[in-house]
């Protein structure tokens, strides 16, 4: 049993892409400003009137400012968070109040899943009678820039508002810990308005709650060297609202401008965006379907596997940006507070299970940027590469570079050629689509051919765990390249990498084993040292009949016993564990209470720990402290037990 009811670390509100993506920080939406993932503030402000006396129910002032709606609040009576929408409730002796946020985040909906845009419901209930009721919600410049200094331009038509940096640099500049400065945010609604900020940010909320309509002319853009913001007010007791993003281009592509992927579809934002508006309760109600269904099918494996999935839905996917570059889709991932490398294949690795689940052609929307740069000039090595860009540059590899030149000190080598492979066996057992696979038959022989070479013993390099630092001789690592050549000899049929896999295998298992104590080493050359062995799951998976079921399930006993508070620490270097790979475990074999222990362990972690940002994956399993990482997707990793049954029920 969990000491606590389950507490949101963070909490999902606007949550689309890598730039527009707003959370709440805090245990009551009112607690704190709303935030971008990276932990930068980005200011929304929501308030209901009873009588003209305003109640705040989302966001605050600032330190040294103190506005109008910074006073009494609603009490906030719950929050749910669910895979698509995340649900309020607050209670004042007047009336009950209902905010959702709804991100139609549906895999196999792309035209409507790449639309940069989230719903807001509210519903007034009254308790009482003889009130008057108005609703106000407002969002900042902040959403729509980054420096501080920058000059805006606001502007209103047919009851869109928006607001955007007055000099607009497309794609201007790349990177981790920013946010977008070029587009334009909308807000949606009959009566939405724009404040031009004639005094400070507070003073344009407190005019804002005030107004009822903005005396502006809303045919030209009005620009403004302050702060200004978007604003609507609806006396209605239930409405919806619109936020939505035009990046106007979202990928820079060596020197190309590319559009977001909604385009393929609508031409243009605004005819997306009119779409959005026409179909908004009949993508609530789908979103609520979807999300019954899938909350459904994890509790069935446990009530914290079901409270940290839904959590992890829109922020795996939000981690991403679709686009189509000459033809083929891609689906971009950024190193979310690594270091904002773009279509990282050891981060596409881990993130799999979820898009595998309800979508592959998004993960081979993943690994086609990673093929053709592998094809390039600039990549001149016999391995897969690491990434192709810095996000929102899709320009060749950045991890490693320096002067220009890609050091293989720096490299993945082992690494990347397992992940390359199981990644396009994970998929073609999923769905049966070898297209992708035949069109690149030939980078996957020479990578399966390097693993023949040099997996079985790696040298001192790096793995996908590169924060531990480069390792020799690393067992874990030796497992990817064994079940990676077991999968290769499937996927195309031939025998003698099967073979070369099996006596791998059957090596790994006399070579790794501890003499003097249960499981298997870290390395090869330490028998004190220990490890999560996540890679050999694709064994079982995959069904390759590599490794007797009896190494999985001696290696949980391990695990079960050096189990932490908040979960198993990632090897015996250290306290801290990866929260994707220790749920890669509970599918090793067949441990129920296994399962349910690593699960109750994370989400003690989500629900204690002081570090108030997006799900972090690499966490200390004693203190619940963050380690690094935050908002990253291979929490799509996550969803490892719910592909596992898919996969384990074809393979009967």
């Amino acid at each position: 049993m969990m000491n606590k009811p389950f507490r949101p670390v963070a909490v999902p509100l606007i949550v689309c892409d890598p730039y527009f993506s707003v959370w709440s920080n805090a245990d009551n939406l009112y607690d704190d400003v709303t935030r971008h993932w990276t932990g930068t503030r980005q200011s929304m402000c929501g308030a209901l009137l009873i009588d003209g006396e305003v109640f705040r129910f989302m966001g605050r002032g600032y330190l040294r400012d103190s506005y109008y709606p910074d006073g009494k609040t609603l009490k906030q009576t719950s929050v749910t968070v669910n895979p698509t929408t995340t649900v309020y409730t607050f209670t004042h002796k007047a009336c009950d109040l209902k905010v959702t946020f709804v991100t139609p985040l549906l895999m196999d909906r792309l035209e409507v899943m790449t639309r940069p845009v989230t719903y807001l419901y509210y519903e007034i209930t009254p308790k009482e009678e003889g009130h008057r009721f108005e609703f106000y919600v407002d969002a900042s410049n902040e959403l729509a820039g980054d420096p501080v200094g920058q000059d805006y331009t606001v502007g209103l038509e047919k009851g869109d508002a928006w607001i955007g940096n007055a000099e607009q640099t497309i794609l201007g500049r790349d990177g981790d810990d920013v946010r977008i400065d070029w587009g334009y945010l909308h807000l949606v609604h009959e009566n939405a308005a724009a404040s031009t900020g004639n005094r400070r940010r507070d003073m344009c909320r407190a005019r804002g709650l005030q107004a009822r309509a903005l005396a502006m002319d809303p045919r030209e853009p009005i620009p403004y060297a302050k702060q200004p913001l978007v604003f609507t007010t609806s006396e209605k007791l239930s409405d919806m609202i619109i936020f939505a993003y035009d990046d106007i281009k979202a990928i820079k592509y060596y020197d190309r401008h590319i559009d977001a992927y909604y385009k393929k579809f609508y031409g243009d934002f605004a005819t997306m965006l009119a779409k959005a508006v026409e179909e908004a309760d009949e993508l609530r109600a789908a979103c609520g379907a979807f999300d019954a269904k899938l909350m459904a099918e994890m509790t069935a494996i446990s009530p914290e596997y079901a409270q940290i999935g839904a959590l992890s839905y829109r922020q795996a996917i939000a981690a991403h940006k679709v686009v189509e570059i000459d033809g083929k889709l891609m689906f971009l991932s950024k190193e979310n507070f690594s270091n904002g490398c773009l279509a990282t294949l050891d981060v596409t690795y881990p993130s799999i299970p979820l898009f595998l689940l309800y979508n592959p052609e998004l993960v081979r929307g993943m690994m086609r940027p990673l093929f053709d740069f592998a094809r390039t000039d600039a990549w001149k090595y016999e391995f897969a590469p690491h990434d192709c860009g810095r996000y929102p540059f899709l320009d060749g590899q950045r991890y490693g570079l320096k002067d220009g030149e890609l050091l293989f000190e720096k490299q993945m080598p082992v690494e990347e050629c397992g992940n390359a492979i199981l990644t396009m066996a994970a998929q073609v057992a999923t769905d049966g689509d070898r297209t992708l696979l035949e069109e690149n038959a030939d980078l996957l022989k020479q990578w399966a051919d390097y693993l023949v070479e040099y997996g079985y013993d790696p040298e001192n390099q790096l793995c996908t765990d590169d924060f531990a630092g480069h390792l020799a001789h690393n067992c874990n690592l030796s497992l990817k390249a064994i079940v990676a050549l077991g999968a290769y000899a499937k996927l195309f049929d031939a025998p003698k990498y099967g073979e070369v896999a099996k006596e791998m295998a059957d090596r790994w298992v006399k070579d790794a084993k501890k003499k003097r104590s249960a499981g298997w080493r870290l390395t090869f050359d330490k028998d004190a040292s220990w490890s999560l062995k996540y890679n050999i799951i694709w064994d079982r998976l995959l069904d390759l009949g590599l490794f007797d079921a009896a190494v999985s399930e001696e290696e949980i006993r391990v695990y079960e016993k050096k189990m932490n508070r908040y979960g198993t620490p990632l090897d015996s270097r250290s306290s801290y564990t990866k929260l994707d790979w220790l749920a890669w475990t509970t599918v090793m074999a067949d441990n129920a209470q296994y399962t349910d222990k690593v699960y109750k362990s994370i989400a003690r972690m989500i629900s204690e720990t002081e570090d108030r940002v997006p799900v972090t994956d690499w966490y200390y399993t004693d203190s619940g402290r963050q380690a690094g990482f935050q908002a990253r997707s291979v929490l799509g990793g996550f969803y490892i037990n719910l592909l596992a049954k898919k996969l384990l029920n074809k393979n009967k």
